[in-house]
């Protein structure tokens, strides 16, 4: 994952209500694990077993945003408990055990829950973040974001 990438994550984390995190965290699996598969490609173990580990901590994360009471939340579990058993797997065997087709599982999960957070008209997780607007401005060659309407005097500790 590129410098440039986490940084975009990193934006969309702080701008997110709780259904849009699920989306964040499927993106993140989704390029930690195709970083991998091009890294065994490339026959670059090292990289191979970063992006895995990587791949494997997006999809704890993932795993915990679900409710275990819910039969539903349970079932989506489950399929996300098998995809986080092949990446162990791919990571002990240090060969993509069909890591493809576990991306294209959360892809396809990805669908349902774009829909559930069009849905969802919850507030941004994070409070007392900046608000970032994109495309106000261009600079030569690159999108300059712009950060408006932040009071200072509230971020941080409060004592």
């Amino acid at each position: 994952m590129t410098q440039e990438q986490k940084q975009e994550f990193t934006r969309r984390i702080s701008q997110e209500n709780h259904s849009g995190l699920i989306l964040v965290l499927c993106d993140i699996f989704h390029t930690y694990g195709n970083d991998a598969i091009a890294a065994y490609e490339a026959d670059d173990a090292t990289a191979y077993l970063q992006n895995i580990g990587q791949a494997r901590r997006a999809m704890q994360e993932l795993i915990e945003c679900f409710s275990k009471e819910d039969p539903l939340g349970r079932n989506v579990i489950a399929i996300l408990r098998f995809i986080y058993g092949k990446l162990v797997r791919s990571e002990v065997r240090r060969q993509p055990d069909e890591l493809d087709r576990c991306v294209q599982m959360v892809d396809d999960l990805r669908v349902g829950f774009v829909h559930l957070h069009e849905l969802d008209n919850e507030g941004a997780v994070m409070q007392n973040v900046h608000q970032v607007y994109a495309g106000l401005t261009y600079g030569k060659g690159t999108l300059n974001e712009s950060i408006q309407g932040v009071n200072y005097e509230k971020r941080g500790y409060q004592v």
